[in-house]
Formats: structure tokens, sequence, C-alpha cells
């Protein structure tokens, strides 16, 4: 395995853990779509502390996976 794909791991390995952090937050945050539940998307919603910190890690760690995927298939 090289770096890119053990990186993709671990990364995927905390994305889970923080989307059970946040599956208990409501209805349209977590893991909410692996489960099938109807997802609210254009819904204004006023997330605050803690929830808002772990949206913003989900989202971060959805943006790097896709950096390093892309990096990956340029280098090689």
């Amino acid at each position: 395995m090289d770096w890119a794909t053990i990186t993709l791991i671990v990364i995927g390995v905390i994305a889970i853990i923080v989307g059970l952090l946040l599956s208990s937050s409501g209805s349209t945050s977590g893991l909410s779509s692996m489960a099938g539940q109807d997802l609210e998307l254009f819904k204004k919603t006023k997330d605050r502390g803690f929830i808002k910190v772990m949206q913003m890690v989900m989202f971060f760690l959805l943006l790097l996976s896709v950096v390093i995927i892309i990096v990956h298939r340029m280098i090689g």
C-alpha cells in the first residue's frame, strides 16, 4: 500500500467517527444519508458549538481526501 491509500483509510475512519458523533444531533446530520433518511439540504439550521465544529471537521476531511486523490493521480 502506498501513502495515499493509508492516508485515505485513516481519513475514512476519522470521518466515520465524526459522523457517528454527529448522528445524534438531528435528522439531517452525521450518517443520516447512509441510513436512508430524508436530507433537507436547503434548510437553514442553527447549529452552534460542538456540532458546528464537527460539521466543519467533516467538510475539511472531505476536501482533504479529494486533494489527496488528485495529487496522487497527478504524481503517478
